[in-house]
């Protein structure tokens, strides 16, 4: 899509961040068939008798001077069907024109995206909204994207991706850049957009994000007499809280924290989103990255997976909760969990509900060490939009196909920053399991200013998230996440795996599984770990920079090859 290459390159710059995405966790699966010529298009958006894809005469109006962006005509006519996981299976047609009652949903996606599209056809009436959000199924992803086209002829008009980047190197994801002068994409957090962006090519939204932080057991602490650090942590103040457990009744942490060298160095990912041309993308041998793995045989005296591979945390005590860090935090059994933060609402939840944790909690950032200040993660599941341009085989994007592009869009940033979907989703009902829950989630708002705080509040309000209001910890986590630090690479979104003979291979293999038993003999709590692992970062660092060189190379030959991109315009955009 070349007809704003140059501005979208130039808004890039602007922004002043680096390389590739931006800040940029679950890609990575098998690459499908690639086609998308033949795909017949939903989201038809027909401009009326004037044939006209400027306001109508109901109101819509353009915005500021000429050439600035114009609303969608509210009298456009067009159909946009969606594809997601996590439903009831069906394929449900016009959800927008239906009537259902509560009790007949018996998926979330489905009541929510049910609940949007009722409100989204109160402005646009003959729009027709499709959803087939999907049961259990088998495969990749891609595959049910090609299963997709197959039974309805037509690749999805707006999906929820499991890899952004596969989407993109297939042509299959429009570049939203197009619409930069709209207001309300002007109003979406940059350092969040700029984690989908690829050398100006705005390649996704996120149809979910929560911050990823610590979960704290505050209670658990002060009844074993542990002072409870503040908000404004340390990696010191970490390592002494946990270091009292007893580790026999309760345990510091589940496991290491190994994302948090990650982030709590400039060394790995804020090395890769923020790289220089020339630079490497991580440096896995730093002194900084030595420095923070030095801590981890101490970690390791009080950390459940630790202690339990060298025999110290009793068969029963691992039975009773499940083996999983989901349950030893929610009964009780460790101060910290730096895991499952899309638990927020499960744990935080003021109605009565298994997994709950009743008991004093909060959710801390993670600490600032000796290289970084406190900081979170993300987890960002994207959103993307079909590449109408290439449905002709061209990726100069035509008149015609930008209207169709511009329908499905239109909903898409209606669902992911509209305060008014917000409520709406809050509003509706679905029945799980015979009992009537909230159709809204616990992912957060994606706008910045007045606009973000107006739909925290409606994020407040639910019965899952009002504790937070109160935790001082949850506070720190959002002025951190307004402020745009997050030093992180989701992995739905980041360039961060290459194929290796049919295979997805992460570039980090090594590093990210660097306490399987293919990868180090020693034991994390035993004599010689630390010694062992020094001695293999400097090939790990060269395995890992090669794999990163080889990913970013498959992305900008896509984005050549699908979105009119040229070798001059990739660098002036980056290395």
């Amino acid at each position: 899509m070349k007809r704003k290459r140059i501005a979208a390159l130039f808004l890039m710059a602007a922004l002043a961040m680096g390389s590739l995405a931006g800040c940029g966790g679950n890609g990575g699966e098998e690459k499908g068939s690639d086609s998308m010529g033949s795909a017949s298009v939903s989201g038809n958006a027909e401009a009326g008798d004037d044939t006209k894809s400027s306001a109508g005469d109901d109101g819509a109006e353009a915005q500021g001077d000429a050439g600035a962006y114009v609303e969608l005509d509210h009298n456009v006519s067009g159909d946009i069907s969606i594809l997601c996981w996590s439903g009831d299976g069906e394929y449900h047609e016009d959800i927008g024109h239906q009537n259902w009652a509560p009790e007949d949903i018996t998926a979330i996606n489905v009541a929510s995206i049910y609940a949007m599209a009722k409100k989204f056809n109160e402005t646009y009436p003959n729009v027709q909204i499709n959803l087939y959000a999907m049961g259990d199924w088998e495969g990749s992803w891609s595959q049910q994207m090609e299963n997709f086209k197959a039974q309805h002829g037509k690749y999805p008009d707006i999906w929820a991706t499991q890899s952004l980047i596969e989407d993109v190197e297939k042509g299959l994801a429009a570049d939203l850049s197009v619409f930069s002068d709209d207001p309300v994409y002007q109003s979406f957090n940059p350092a969040i957009m700029d984690m989908m962006n690829y050398y100006g090519m705005q390649a996704g939204l996120p149809q979910y994000m929560v911050p990823w932080g610590v979960f704290i057991n505050k209670d658990l602490a002060v009844q074993n007499n542990i002072d409870v650090p503040d908000p404004d942590w340390t990696i010191d103040d970490y390592t002494l809280f946990i270091s009292q457990s007893d580790n026999a009744n309760f345990w510091g942490a589940m496991d290491i924290p190994i994302k948090w060298i990650n982030t709590g160095t400039k060394d790995i990912n804020y090395m890769m989103t923020n790289r220089s041309p020339g630079e490497p993308y991580v440096n896995l041998d730093s002194d900084a990255v030595k420095d923070m793995l030095s801590l981890i045989p101490k970690w390791a005296e009080n950390t459940v997976w630790t202690q339990n591979d060298v025999g110290g945390v009793p068969q029963e005590v691992m039975d009773q909760n499940g083996w999983s860090g989901h349950w030893f935090y929610a009964n009780g059994y460790v101060l910290t969990w730096d895991g499952d933060p899309w638990n927020i609402g499960v744990y935080a939840n003021s109605d009565p509900q298994e997994g709950q944790a009743a008991f004093d909690m909060d959710v801390y950032p993670r600490p600032a060490t000796e290289y970084m200040e406190s900081t979170i993660g993300i987890v960002l599941d994207p959103l993307a939009v079909h590449n109408y341009a290439m449905d002709d085989g061209n990726p100069e994007l035509s008149e015609s196909e930008e209207e169709r592009l511009k329908l499905a869009y239109t909903f898409a940033t209606y669902w992911v920053g509209s305060t008014e979907a917000a409520q709406a989703r809050v509003d509706q009902q679905f029945s799980a399991g015979g009992v009537l829950r909230t159709a809204s989630n616990d992912s957060l708002p994606f706008v910045i200013g007045d606009e973000f705080d107006e739909q925290m509040e409606i994020w407040y309000s639910l019965p899952t998230h009002t504790r937070c209001k109160d935790m001082p910890g949850w506070r720190k986590c959002m002025e951190l996440w307004k402020a745009g630090k997050i030093w992180d690479a989701p992995e739905k979104t980041y360039p961060a795996t290459i194929q290796v003979d049919g295979t997805v291979m992460q570039c980090l293999d090594e590093w990210n599984y660097y306490y399987a038993d293919d990868k180090m003999t020693a034991k994390r709590a035993s004599d010689g770990w630390l010694d062992e692992i020094k001695s293999k970062l400097p090939e790990w660092n060269r395995l890992a920079n090669e794999r990163f060189a080889e990913a970013e190379e498959q992305l900008k030959n896509a984005l050549k090859d699908f979105y009119g991109y040229t070798d001059e315009e990739l660098m002036l955009g980056n290395d």
